[in-house]
């Protein structure tokens, strides 16, 4: 081969990788270069390849940047990684938009449907409409019946955790599985408002399944999508590896079990009896039936607005309620203070109520605090600029994924000081009372998290009913678990036996 057309070739392909490492919009957030194929994701992979948020918060620091921009394969990704440019992000409608995606696809059925991976007229018109109607069930608000039905659902577990019942699927030998010890409580609370029902209180085996098909699809995937989001071919080819088949199979099982009830619901639907969410909706369904403009209600949407309902609490709150153990448990003085201000507030004679929990600030501190530290949601929901725009100053093209750095604000420490360290009296003042929560767990703006109340209320009661009875201790024989989540769409808690002891 002639020797100058080699050196020809090579120095036009050094022109072309050094094109592509380099290349940026002007004006776009300073950050790492790019490199064939997957752009900057190589780099995030080099640099921690289990933590995408991790190595995202490491670029940010070696940048000295509050936004961070960099190309995974050819789609422009920003990362806002401070109080003020995540409220940005939020608040801006620019930024309302969702990232149509081979997840997103597969697990709407081909569709872009519910209201966490939907965006556009109607994600805004289902996500008011669910909001006004879940509110008659006890869904983002005080609800007695609800609070009812909790309590109800802790004190089963309780006696499965004293061993006046059994449940080995949860407890045995003195022992209890984390997170599978919550799952019965938290969907029965989700499901009885959106379906009017309740899974069986003798047998915890099939809600356990419902919640590990949505925590194995969570797993299956990142926070940006990965390889399979980059270069959507590999589910033809690798669909195991690149965690396709997975998502396929735990959705369909997932899609199987919402339809069956839906259609339940069809056969025994009586206009003059509104049982739950599901009656609610088919009856607008059949008032829109006739409507020449076409209609926002379908049976499809009602499926995927229940998938959202029960795949966030199934994952989502879980995973903040098996890192709080894991926290207490490191750190036993924190525990302490926590059930002596149970003793003064509650007592022992009955379980604890949303009324005590005003009373009760450092035990509201302690959750805050392992909200903030573990962020869940560790980049947010990633959103799509649904224009050229800017942020903070920076050039952002329309279509680009923008990511909320909710772990690098949690962790920065010109906000926390020393935020590694698990402190619940960062959130109180020298009275001992909480102080405004400028932390960011459930998002904020218009993309808030809609079941922000429900969560925090639900993790609330659950919590304080287990330690009022019991104290979170290492199993025997064990080391304490370490304080790492398992990464994945967002973080979720490591599977783990405890020691609940009860207290004298």
């Amino acid at each position: 081969m002639n020797p100058l057309l080699v050196i020809a070739v090579v120095c036009l392909l050094l022109l072309y990788l050094y094109r592509t490492a380099t290349w940026r919009h002007p004006n776009f957030p300073p950050g790492p270069p790019s490199l064939p194929v997957y752009g900057a994701y190589w780099l995030l992979l080099l640099t921690d390849w289990r933590y995408i948020h991790k190595a995202i918060e490491r670029m940010r620091r070696r940048y000295r940047a509050k936004v961070l921009g960099f190309y995974l394969g050819n789609v422009p990704t920003v990362v806002a990684c401070d109080y003020e440019s995540i409220r940005e992000v939020e608040s801006r409608p620019e930024f309302l938009g969702r990232m149509d995606t081979v997840v997103a696809r597969e697990r709407g059925l081909g569709k872009l449907l519910g209201l966490i991976l939907a965006d556009g007229p109607l994600w805004a018109h289902q996500r008011r409409y669910m909001l006004r109607y879940m509110r008659d069930f006890g869904f983002g608000t005080r609800s007695v019946k609800l609070e009812s039905l909790v309590e109800q659902e802790m004190q089963d577990v309780i006696e499965v955790l004293h061993g006046r019942k059994k449940d080995e699927g949860i407890s045995k030998d003195g022992q209890a599985l984390v997170p599978d010890l919550f799952y019965h409580v938290l969907l029965n609370a989700i499901w009885s408002m959106y379906a009017g029902d309740r899974f069986s209180h003798s047998d915890h085996r099939f809600t356990r399944f419902i919640a590990q098909q949505g925590i194995d699809f969570i797993r299956a995937t990142g926070p940006t999508g990965g390889a399979l989001v980059l270069t959507p071919w590999l589910r033809y080819i690798l669909p195991e590896k690149s965690g396709f088949s997975e998502i396929r199979k735990t959705n369909q099982q997932l899609v199987n079990i919402i339809r069956k009830t839906i259609h339940e619901h069809k056969n025994t639907y009586s206009e003059d009896h509104m049982r739950d969410f599901i009656d609610i909706y088919l009856k607008e369904m059949k008032a829109n039936e006739n409507n020449p403009e076409g209609s926002p209600f379908s049976e499809e949407q009602l499926l995927f607005l229940g998938w959202d309902l029960l795949v966030s609490t199934a994952s989502t709150l879980t995973a903040t309620l098996g890192m709080y153990v894991v926290y207490l448990m490191n750190h036993p003085n924190v525990q302490l203070k926590i059930q002596r201000e149970i003793d003064e507030v509650v007592g022992r004679n009955r379980l604890p109520h949303l009324n005590d929990r005003p009373k009760m600030p450092y035990m509201e501190a302690s959750l805050r605090e392992v909200m903030r530290i573990v962020s869940v949601f560790s980049l947010g929901i990633a959103h799509r600029a649904l224009e050229d725009t800017h942020l903070c100053g920076y050039f952002v093209p329309k279509n680009s994924m923008v990511l909320t750095g909710l772990y690098s604000y949690h962790n920065d420490p010109e906000v926390w000081g020393d935020p590694q360290v698990y402190r619940p009296e960062r959130f109180l003042d020298d009275k001992g009372q909480l102080k405004k929560d400028i932390s960011l767990p459930f998002g904020a703006g218009k993309r808030v998290c809609v079941g922000e109340t429900f969560g925090r209320q639900n993790m609330w009661l659950i919590l304080t009913g287990l330690l009022q009875s019991f104290t979170f201790k290492p199993a025997p024989n064990q080391k304490l678990p370490d304080l790492n989540t398992v990464h994945g769409f967002h973080q979720t808690s490591p599977d783990f036996w405890f020691r609940p002891v009860p207290r004298a």
